[in-house]
């Protein structure tokens, strides 16, 4: 009653026909007439980009998971801003056929402009980022391959890629740094709550939404087992939730046991983790802001996601999550303008939002979000000068600081050195293939682990060639005649 009454009110109601809900709208939209078609060229069907991205929305809503489906809408939602601003320059009507966007030509454009970093806030994208967003759109496209929408499916190439993994293992010394700066970032008062989730990370091997996700008692969600026996070993149920979907048990590593012991049975209630507030989180000159929901809907009428993003300082997701939760909806999905925010619009709206976060944040207490958290720990790695990857301009690689994945490579990292075996890795991972654990954390041992391996080989064996009064004290004619006694027997 509440919608109906909205597109009542709005004039949804009257511009789709009488269709009483958005659901219902979305179901018997029928697709407006084509743009004509260009000389001498005949379509498959009528559908447009935009038609057909409306319907892979609906698809993917019952099948994905809210953050992946976010994750490819978002991608997707990339890809057709870059190609109709090439539409944009070549004169041609926006909202075309959806054939005109999924030839190998119009793709292999959009890869190489996704490689310059259009769309982006750096410069350009790594190559795997780039195979990660073409892998997106191409399972966009096989849909509309399967729906008779287009002829083919083009044979796109993958750019290649010479390290796969976006960072290092974080040594124990580099960890030790991160604790020792983590107040200088969040502050003094909340740095103990942030220390524990990082000697969480440190020794469980959880990503970040792991970490968020582990509950003292709540068995929905990550939760410890404690065994009755004393000849049982405590483990950790993880639901089906996670990343590979799979209800699984793996055993609880002796450090993330040990940190777990040191909490008070009293206490073990609620969230493991619960990371508290940065001190000076709302501050004048914070990096990034939220603006208020009435500038939001303004800006939404003349910016793109991402020219709002610049502006604000956050990627396109978020700005996308925060329509959405604000419920506020474009009347014009293209043609937004691509340029940027004034800096005085900009300092304007930052005030405003500063001044309204001031009134919540006094009002209510809500946990961090496990983006909030993750983006805090890449800032204490910044912070500790911890740097696992080195910029590359040939390869496309950003100079990038540790993160909450690099400790659960360092992790892994150690686990590898102490003689774990890579399948037992395997397990405490949950990589659902071998190659993935192989590929992405190396699991062999460390050079330094090796070398010690080898000298102790070799010493080991030295000792067996000591010098001659270390020998046996027997003649060679009295070992003679105890191999006869030893054979007779």
């Amino acid at each position: 009653m509440r919608e109906c009454r909205e597109r009542l009110l709005n004039g949804n109601y009257i511009e789709s026909g009488g269709v009483i809900t958005e659901a219902l709208e979305i179901q018997t939209h029928v697709p407006s007439p084509a743009p004509e078609p260009q000389e001498g060229v005949e379509y498959l069907s009528d559908m447009r980009w935009q038609d057909c991205v409306e319907h892979y929305y609906e698809h993917c809503k019952k099948r994905y998971r809210n953050k992946s489906l976010d994750n490819s809408m978002s991608r997707i939602g990339i890809a057709g801003r870059i190609l109709e601003n090439q539409r944009n320059e070549q004169e041609l009507p926006e909202n075309g056929n959806i054939e005109e966007y999924t030839t190998l030509t119009a793709l292999e454009y959009l890869q190489d402009r996704l490689l310059a970093g259009e769309e982006s806030r750096q410069d350009y994208r790594a190559p795997t980022t780039v195979n990660s967003t073409m892998g997106a759109i191409m399972a966009f496209v096989r849909y509309c391959y399967r729906h008779d929408w287009i002829r083919k499916i083009p044979p796109l190439t993958k750019l290649s890629v010479d390290d796969v993994m976006k960072g290092r293992p974080v040594s124990s010394e580099e960890f030790e740094k991160m604790l020792e700066v983590t107040p200088e970032v969040v502050g003094k008062q909340p740095a103990d709550s942030w220390k524990f989730v990082l000697q969480i990370l440190w020794e469980s091997a959880f990503r970040i939404s792991d970490v968020m996700n582990f509950s003292w008692d709540d068995e929905r969600k990550i939760h410890p087992v404690w065994p009755d026996r004393q000849d049982l070993h405590p483990t950790i149920v993880i639901p089906s939730t996670q990343k590979n979907r799979k209800n699984q048990e793996i055993p609880m590593l002796p450090g993330l046991q040990e940190l777990l012991e040191q909490v008070p049975e009293k206490e073990r209630r609620g969230w493991v983790v619960n990371p508290q507030p940065m001190e000076y989180q709302i501050e004048t000159d914070s990096q990034w802001f939220r603006p208020t929901n009435r500038d939001l809907a303004r800006l939404a009428e003349q910016y793109s996601n991402t020219a709002i993003g610049r502006a604000c300082g956050v990627s396109d997701t978020t700005i996308r999550s925060w329509l959405s939760k604000a419920k506020i909806r474009r009347k014009v999905e293209f043609n937004q303008h691509q340029g940027e925010i004034t800096p005085n619009a900009i300092a304007k709206l930052r005030k405003r939002a500063e001044k309204q976060s001031s009134r919540q944040a006094q009002r209510t207490e809500k946990r961090l979000s496990t983006d909030r958290v993750s983006r805090i720990i890449a800032q204490i790695g910044e912070q500790a000068r911890i740097i696992v990857q080195q910029p590359d301009e040939e390869t496309g690689r950003r100079l990038k600081y540790a993160t909450a994945h690099d400790l659960r490579r360092g992790c892994a990292h150690r686990l590898i050195n102490a003689g774990i075996s890579a399948e037992t890795l395997k397990v405490i991972l949950r990589h659902r293939d071998f190659s993935t654990t192989e590929k992405f954390y190396g699991a062999t041992k460390a050079a330094q682990a090796a070398a010690g391996e080898i000298h102790e080989k070799f010493e080991s064996k030295g000792s067996k060639n000591e010098p001659t009064e270390t020998k046996s004290l027997l003649s060679p004619e009295e070992i003679q005649k105890l191999k006869l006694i030893l054979n007779s027997m």
